[in-house]
């Protein structure tokens, strides 16, 4: 899917949650939440920040409409082989509060599109030391568990959640050094396709 089209359908995603009759139930709402994440350490070697734009649009008492764009800076180091990538994308989903009205636990269930340049070296500051750069276009799945906290009777609230997922990932690559090796086949794929991350994110309802 090229990313027009995905741009195209997120929009559409978001104008059919506003269109969505809302006469059956009085709390309508939105959201825009902003946030920042980090990799736990079930994940060896993987170091990351992630950075989170959403925007929630109730549909029913219990679910709202989900529109998420993400930026990711990663390092992968094991001590022999180094990786470092920053994924970019955009998820489209829904959000379920089991107590309703946008508030109190979450899970969330999204896909996306996600594209990422990285690159990566093996046998580090060693005389066989070779390195080169890759392109992968993702489809991303993911899930969220969380909890929208709401801060007194304000209208912001504050949403930590612990994010799992993987991606389905088409990969190219070249190499980029030593000389003898630029042109040759490269095969090498990324070692980030799974993640799990906790996140903290702002959110403002209006």
């Amino acid at each position: 899917m090229k990313r027009p089209l995905l741009f195209i359908v997120f929009v559409a995603a978001v104008a059919a949650g506003a269109m969505v009759p809302g006469t059956a139930f009085a709390e309508q709402a939105d959201s825009v939440n902003l946030g920042i994440g980090g990799v736990v350490q079930t994940m060896p070697h993987c170091r990351a920040l992630i950075y989170i734009a959403e925007y929630e649009h109730m549909i029913d008492p219990k679910i709202s409409l989900l529109g998420r764009v993400s930026e990711v800076h990663y390092r992968f180091n094991d001590g022999s082989y180094m990786e470092d990538g920053r994924p970019k994308g955009v998820d489209i989903g829904a959000r379920y509060y089991p107590g309703g009205n946008m508030e109190g636990l979450f899970i969330s269930g999204t896909v996306g599109y996600w594209t990422t340049d990285w690159t990566f070296t093996h046998n580090a500051y060693m005389p066989n030391e070779y390195v080169g750069k890759g392109k992968n276009d993702s489809l991303r799945v993911n899930l969220d568990i969380g909890a929208r906290l709401p801060i007194g009777s304000s209208s912001f609230s504050i949403m930590p959640a612990l994010t799992v997922g993987k991606f389905f990932a088409s990969s190219s690559c070249e190499y980029t050094a030593p000389e003898y090796l630029v042109g040759a086949a490269c095969s090498q794929k990324s070692e980030v396709d799974y993640y799990m991350f906790l996140a903290v994110t702002a959110g403002i309802r209006f």
